[in-house]
């Protein structure tokens, strides 16, 4: 029975590490929108986009998007939001490490 509580133990702390690995693959940008609603609807769904949030950077709605480089490029994001015509521009950040 220890075995057993042990092995199964051992597979949840494999499996609550998986995102921390994950997060090292992942990329970020933030999008000025016309309409941060629009935008998360845009790209919520797309292959490779794993999470948007919606918010505000002084007045404007932004849309902050984690997404797999691998899978999709910032370009295509942004054309994505291009085909809703909620797209303003592309928000450059310094790297923060």
């Amino acid at each position: 029975m220890r075995v057993i509580i042990c092995l199964a133990l051992l597979t949840l702390a494999i499996f609550l590490r998986v995102p921390y690995d994950y997060a090292d693959q992942t990329a970020s940008v933030t999008f000025v929108v016309h309409c941060y609603d629009v935008g998360a609807q845009a790209l919520e769904t797309r292959p490779g986009v794993i999470s948007v949030k919606r918010g505000w950077r002084g007045f404007r709605e932004i849309d902050r998007v984690v997404f797999d480089p691998e899978q999709v490029s910032r370009e295509q994001l942004e054309n994505w939001l291009r085909e809703t015509d909620t797209y303003v521009e592309t928000v450059t950040e310094p790297k923060v490490d």
